[in-house]
């Protein structure tokens, strides 16, 4: 006589065909949901780096404006802006005021005209501070 085997529900699934089918499933399910994972995880330190380095930026602005405004504060920086905007010399100082000549400009590039290209740039200045005219 033949025997029937009654498989319980437990046999079924693992039965070897079943068994290769669900284990394909839960591979691919599990393998997707861990590349989204992946992905996700690149693109947060992808982020994380760019704000880093928009954080060290910012640090250096600001240490760089920090230490202006502690220029701001000396007082060369306000002695310099009062006598740059307002003016204001120092006691003892003599403020010494040149008005150039237009004459004397003129003869200086009429020389240069005339043929003093050959002179060398040092003996030209020395010339234009010291020579006397």
């Amino acid at each position: 006589m033949i025997k029937k085997r009654n498989k319980s529900l437990i046999g079924k699934i693992f039965s070897f065909k079943m068994f290769i089918l669900i284990s394909i499933f839960c591979i691919v399910f599990l393998g997707t949901g861990l590349a989204k994972e992946y992905y996700r995880d690149y693109q947060i330190q992808k982020e994380i780096n760019f704000l880093q380095k928009e954080i060290d930026s910012f640090e250096v602005n600001n240490y760089k404006l920090s230490q202006l405004v502690e220029y701001y504060k000396t007082d060369e920086y306000k002695e310099a802006e009062a006598r740059k905007r307002l003016n204001v010399m120092k006691e003892g100082e003599k403020v010494v005021i040149i008005k150039p000549n237009s004459e004397n400009l003129n003869s200086l590039f009429v020389e240069e005209a005339n043929g003093n290209e050959n002179i060398p740039n040092y003996i030209r200045w020395w010339n234009y501070f010291f020579a006397r005219k």
